[in-house]
């Protein structure tokens, strides 16, 4: 695999005419050194030795036409499957190491996870929302994963049908970074001085019903949910209207988990390091009778 993908992006570099353009990091991004959590195709195609592509596609989205050299890893495998109504969230330690062990992944690669624009964004085997796998991994313990801008949608050469499968590795989770945090460590953040928690839904779905005290930052502001917008003016000025500076705790929730990951992604890229995913989201709060909900659905 490591030298089918080094050629694939050497190809990918000389031989292909890429709309680089269409998929560029907004300008703020670019300014900073190294590389973030979001990179474009053209850092993809610039990165080193031992580069693994993952395609988190379902099985037979893969199967029709992936990036060459790509292997597929059906969230399916990384997410929890519905459990009383809360879907997607990311698996135990326990879950995950012998899964990812399974499919080849070890510490010492570089990981570039992709999806695709799809345009029923919440169905459980969505393709967007590319930010709940790289959190999947981040905090696994895994010490250089990427999304790639675009998914799938920012290749511009051939798709492949042939698949790719590397042989299983001895990984152990032995590096993992916690920081996916339940409704408890929520409940006694609220109120907390220089804490925020902030909702990435969209303002309807917020409007309806959301945890007290939880600030509307909606996904709409700097993502498709499978690609960053040109510029994220929009998701600066509402950072800065809520008073949310880089030294803040932030914890970030959704209804999910999928876009509220692609929020923490993105302010990691912006310089917030204090950072904390809500993985079961409001489809796990609102389901405790005993915690508070504000909302239209529940008038004081």
């Amino acid at each position: 695999m490591k030298l089918k993908t080094l050629a694939v992006l050497a190809a990918f570099a000389s031989g292909l005419t890429l709309s680089t353009a269409a998929y560029a990091l907004p300008a703020v991004l670019q300014q900073s050194e190294g590389l973030g959590a979001y990179i474009s195709l053209d850092q993809t195609k610039s990165l080193g030795d031992n580069v693994v592509l993952l395609d988190f596609r379902t099985a037979e989205r893969y199967a029709a036409g992936h990036i060459p050299g790509a292997i597929n890893i059906p969230r399916e495998f990384i997410e929890t499957p519905d459990v009383d109504g809360v879907i997607g969230e990311t698996k135990s330690y326990e879950e995950l190491e012998p899964i990812l062990a399974s499919y080849g992944l070890s510490y010492d690669q570089t990981i570039v996870v992709y999806g695709e624009f799809e345009d029923d964004a919440l169905r459980p085997d969505s393709g967007r929302f590319a930010g709940k796998i790289y959190v999947s991994l981040d905090q696994a313990g895994f010490p250089n994963v990427h999304i790639l801008d675009g998914g799938i949608n920012a290749w511009d050469g051939e798709l492949s049908t042939e698949a790719t499968v590397l042989p299983a590795s001895d990984l152990k989770l032995t590096a993992t970074k916690p920081y996916i945090v339940q409704k408890d460590y929520v409940l006694a953040a609220l109120g907390r001085e220089n804490t925020f928690v902030l909702d990435a839904r969209g303002t309807a779905g917020y409007e309806r019903g959301h945890i007290p005290g939880s600030l509307n930052v909606p996904i709409g502001l700097f993502s498709n949910a499978n690609e960053l917008h040109a510029e994220v003016d929009g998701l600066l000025a509402k950072l800065k209207e809520l008073g949310v500076g880089p030294e803040a705790e932030i914890i970030t929730t959704c209804g999910w988990g999928w876009a509220a990951s692609d929020l923490l992604a993105i302010l990691r890229d912006l310089g917030y390091s204090n950072l904390k995913l809500y993985d079961g989201a409001w489809t796990d709060w609102v389901q405790d009778p005993n915690l508070p909900k504000a909302g239209t659905d529940f008038p004081a």
